[in-house]
């Protein structure tokens, strides 16, 4: 299994914020014991859900608890900016298309009991790939081996995938820009 990092300048930021993210992570918690697939999305780019996927999937690890991060946003990936890997990497849409199979795509991190699936490479209709049957079985799949699974999503503002991963989830944040609400 390949293994990420996360990247040193990312790593600085993660740890000014970390307290935030730890009582988000116990609110969601708090929600009910039913919310183990979340969804994370904005409705504009650069509003900050990738940051935030990656640090509540980082705060339910460092807790104990087994966490998978899944770069859901195929069309325009952030998340690669924040692991840093030596070999090339299969991803969600290689899983999706049916071109690979799902252990392929399968990280370790440098980070107790966090695991992440990259989103892959760009495909030409990311909508159908997310409206497959491959991405409700690997969800239900998953649910059986992970606490919680973090699922970072395009803005919902842009593109309708979104919304169709959310069908998916038992929970989703929507994230605004500072200032914004």
């Amino acid at each position: 299994m390949p293994t990420l990092e996360i990247a040193q300048k990312k790593l600085e930021f993660i740890k000014k914020a970390e307290e935030y993210y730890n009582a988000l992570c116990t609110n969601i918690q708090l929600s009910g014991d039913k919310l183990k697939v979340i969804s994370v999305t904005s409705v504009n780019p650069g509003e900050g859900k990738t940051t935030t996927s990656v640090n509540i999937a980082r705060s339910f690890a460092r807790a104990g608890y087994k966490t998978l991060l899944i770069d859901g946003d195929t069309r325009n990936s952030v998340m690669s900016g924040f692991f840093k890997s030596r070999e090339k990497i299969t991803g969600l849409t290689e899983f999706l298309s049916g071109t690979a199979d799902l252990s392929h795509g399968l990280c370790d991190t440098n980070i107790e009991n966090l695991f992440v699936v990259q989103s892959g490479s760009v495909s030409p209709n990311p909508t159908a790939l997310l409206q497959s049957k491959n991405f409700n079985d690997m969800i239900e799949t998953l649910r059986k081996y992970f606490d919680y699974i973090i699922v970072d999503t395009a803005p919902i503002g842009i593109v309708i995938d979104a919304a169709i991963i959310t069908q998916k989830c038992d929970a989703s944040i929507l994230v605004t820009a500072t200032g914004e609400v």
